[in-house]
């Protein structure tokens, strides 16, 4: 019986997307004419084919077996998600054998599951015209597709099935690169049915960055950390490479070779030789300009290093340096004048390190600053347009880069020239996944504009890697005592609700979720809890 009524409620929803897609319906409901345009494109969406996250058919929303597949989750959402530091990453990571390889591919693989299994009930928790936009559901079934791929995959025992399971994990960050641009083409397309105050949307796609950073760092650190145990000669010389392309070599502690990378980290990552990198980058980047190369001036009193994941710091710095240099040619271009330098201060003390890259480049109308942060609002004035091009984002900057060659490389002459194709142009995400980044180990990001002069951006990083990742959580009284040091922009705080953590638990801090996932406000946070 009940498999009958679900196979009449899967034809009453098919005849409800054909109504919607009637052009009677578009003429005689004004209001529906966004969802219908949604609906149409949506049935078959831009994007690849998934590698490996293969959405099973009984994940699609109208399908009758869809309630049963989330009994699936249960044994996952009842299980917490471990929150480690940087600097646990690294003391793990240090001496590598076999052994200690395989017991970090289960670890792994568990821990995906339980991370995945909770933002899939997230977008199960959306409202109803969020959850059921076509792209919002094309991700979500994303997730369904991995979380699947990793529970059947057996228990790893051997170095050949860690082998295959690192196979599975990289196919997988593949298919990662899709899931950004698709939830912010839904985000974009649902943003009107909300008032300019409400943020369910903001909150939910910071969530969802963040939560995919923490799980992209778990797959991307074991194969690093796999390639340095049991790689190939190349995969050593990579690692190698990345550790001197990150340290200064001329420091008495540099080391020989990639004894400083500890899979995706380096415990000796200085500043001067990322910025150096990034204006050799930006260099080659605008040498086919016709104006004088902007100069990039950087103050650094000492030598500064500090552990980090190089990409991702690399990011950050080059999205600002990057818009800076950007703009200030924008403005200059018809002025016959020298161009006005940018300035990248860098300074320190024994906990945080500093940055701020300042310009002359006219600063940031007052309208567009107030939405600066908000993917829901500026959804609204169509920032994000350019998206629906593009079935991929390249998340690591030597990613897009080499996405970014190969479209200069196949432009032809007489078609679209590359400063107007969209991913060469930029897509207006980059600064709010720069945030993301600098606030994933306690970091923040802050942007100071003069409107009609420039703008200064400020960047703090932790150095000690004694901080929790950030997985989602928005200021609980935990955080702020530990990272009340500096100034920080006036957040509204949600109510928490706490829950005990054995004190035998092997962590020292633990994600405790709540069955409830809204409020008035809109989503009601976790919350970090000591052992």
């Amino acid at each position: 019986m009940l498999s009958r009524i679900g196979n009449q409620c899967q034809r009453r929803a098919l005849l409800w997307r054909q109504h919607l897609k009637s052009p009677r319906h578009v003429h005689q409901h004004r209001s529906f004419t966004m969802t219908t345009r949604i609906t149409s494109a949506s049935l078959t969406p831009a994007s690849a084919e998934p590698r490996s996250a293969k959405p099973p058919a009984s994940t699609k929303t109208d399908s009758p077996h869809h309630f049963y597949q989330n009994k699936v989750l249960e044994p996952y959402l009842r299980q917490t998600i471990h929150a480690n530091t940087l600097r646990q990453y690294i003391t793990f990571g240090r001496q590598m054998t076999n052994d200690r390889l395989i017991k970090s591919a289960n670890w792994v693989r568990h821990e995906l599951m339980i991370r995945l299994a909770h933002r899939i009930r997230d977008f199960q928790q959306l409202p109803f015209i969020v959850g059921t936009n076509p792209n919002i559901e094309w991700a979500y079934r994303l997730y369904w597709g991995a979380f699947e791929a990793l529970r059947t995959t057996a228990t790893i025992k051997t170095t050949e099935d860690n082998a295959a399971f690192c196979a599975l994990l990289e196919d997988l960050l593949e298919d990662g690169q899709e899931v950004v641009p698709q939830m912010i083409l839904g985000i974009s397309e649902c943003a009107s049915h909300y008032q300019p105050q409400d943020r369910v949307l903001d909150h939910f796609l910071n969530r969802m960055m963040q939560a995919g950073i923490s799980r992209r760092l778990l797959a991307e650190q074991h194969v690093a950390l796999t390639k340095s145990c049991s790689g190939s000669v190349s995969d050593r010389q990579a690692l190698d490479s990345m550790a001197h392309r990150y340290s200064d070599v001329d420091h008495p502690q540099t080391k020989s070779k990639y004894g400083n990378q500890i899979g995706v980290f380096n415990t000796e990552c200085s500043a001067r030789a990322i910025l150096d990198h990034i204006q050799l980058l930006l260099a080659n980047k605008h040498s086919s300009t016709h104006l004088p190369p902007v100069d990039i001036q950087i103050y650094e009193h000492d030598d500064i290093t500090l552990a980090y994941i190089p990409d991702q710091l690399e990011q950050i710095l080059y999205e600002l340096m990057h818009n800076a240099t950007q703009y200030t040619l924008l403005r200059y271009k018809d002025h016959h004048t020298d161009l006005p330098p940018i300035r990248v201060t860098v300074s320190a003390n024994k906990t945080d390190v500093f940055f701020r890259v300042s310009d002359q480049a006219g600063g940031i109308l007052l309208s567009k600053y107030e939405r600066l942060w908000s993917c829901q609002e500026r959804a609204n004035h169509g920032d994000f347009a350019d998206l629906q091009h593009i079935p991929k984002m390249p998340v690591t900057l030597a990613e897009r880069l080499k996405r970014q060659q190969t479209i200069n490389d196949d432009t032809q002459p007489g078609k679209i020239t590359t400063a107007d194709h969209p991913e060469i142009r930029g897509l207006g995400i980059g600064l709010i996944m720069s945030r993301v980044y600098a606030e994933y180990w306690g970091g923040e990001l802050q942007v100071i504009s003069m409107d009609g002069y420039g703008t200064d951006a400020y960047v703090r990083i932790p150095r000690n890697g004694s901080t929790a990742e950030n997985l989602g959580i928005i200021n609980t009284p935990l955080m702020e005592q530990t990272h009340g040091r500096h100034h920080h922009l006036a957040l509204k705080k949600n109510p928490v609700i706490h829950q005990t953590v054995p004190a035998d638990k092997p962590t020292s801090r633990m994600i405790m979720h709540s069955d409830i996932f809204h409020n008035q406000k809109g989503w009601l946070p976790s919350t970090v809890v000591p052992s």
